[in-house]
């Protein structure tokens, strides 16, 4: 099963799509294409029914049709692969990506491989012989030494998604990058909110979850939504109490029913009731990860 680690830059790339094109530009040697929308595509890379070969993500930066139009065209596509170790496959199966995605879509497509280990992305940028020397790819690779954590409220707030993932894959305890990271899920809409908070209260080391407690129950901060207050305040409080236990399974349930509902998707009253009645933090916490991606409200439960 995926790791926390692996899935939440997929995530994070999955709600923001304009995210990709942010974190290839941070190693790209050329400037990307002109642009107007980000989509997610299909990371599916088959072309016969076995083996399967799926990228973890893979972004489509598109133009509008031109007047008459009925079809935006693709400008690039971006294959999004996280990787945590060495895997020898990866050199085989990278090049299968780009070859089936290019083929599937006509466009030029780049592999982006995010790493958090420094060895790990020297191993990945090492060059792909295809056979005989004659023809190479090379990964484009982003590890903790090129997306540097962002310190600038501002900045934050104008690259929200930018800036968690700099703060998670560092790990930081750094005071100016905590401070930054409270104002960068203000501009959030809520069904990102609680899962981002999940993620980042996950990733940062016990330093950096007690400063950004402390900052919240002191009012040095004040959020513009609850949503994401409460998270923080609530990891303090959590084991205290019996009431308070049941208090933080009670908003868990809360936060996947309306993740659920702010993506539009409909939920049957046997879903609210299992969802509700549900006293277990960490199916809870699961079922709101679930929620971000379910297609539909029964999807949580698979």
């Amino acid at each position: 099963m995926p790791s926390l680690d692996h899935e939440f830059p997929l995530d994070l790339i999955r709600h923001s799509p304009d995210l990709a094109a942010s974190l290839l530009d941070h190693v790209c040697g050329s400037a990307l294409p002109k642009f107007t929308r980000a989509r997610c595509e299909s990371g599916d890379a088959t072309t016969t029914a076995p083996p399967e070969l799926r990228a973890d993500s893979v972004v489509v930066l598109e133009n509008s049709p031109d007047s008459g139009g009925d079809r935006a065209e693709p400008a690039l596509a971006i294959v999004i692969e996280y990787q945590s170790r060495r895997d020898a496959r990866k050199r085989f199966s990278w090049p299968v990506y780009v070859a089936n995605i290019r083929a599937r879509l006509g466009c030029p497509v780049a592999l982006l491989v995010l790493t958090p280990s420094e060895t790990v992305a020297r191993w990945c940028a090492t060059p792909i012989d295809l056979g005989l020397g004659h023809m190479t790819q090379t990964p484009l690779v982003l590890g903790t030494s090129d997306l540097k954590p962002v310190t600038d409220a501002e900045e934050a707030r104008a690259n929200p998604e930018l800036a968690i993932l700099a703060a998670a894959m560092h790990h930081s305890s750094d005071r100016a990058v905590l401070d930054a990271l409270l104002p960068a899920f203000d501009v959030l809409d809520r069904s990102r909110t609680t899962l981002y908070s999940d993620y980042v209260l996950a990733a940062l080391p016990a330093a950096a979850r007690k400063y950004l407690e402390e900052t919240v129950n002191l009012g040095a901060y004040e959020f513009k939504t609850e949503f994401i207050g409460r998270p923080f305040r609530e990891g303090k409080a959590e084991g205290k109490a019996e009431g308070k236990a049941e208090g933080r399974a009670e908003g868990r349930a809360e936060d996947v029913l309306l993740v659920l509902e702010a993506r539009g998707i409909e939920v049957s009253d046997s879903v609210r009731e299992r969802v509700s009645s549900c006293a277990d933090a960490e199916q809870l916490i699961t079922w709101v990860r679930r929620s971000a991606t379910a297609e539909t409200a029964e999807d949580l439960f698979a």
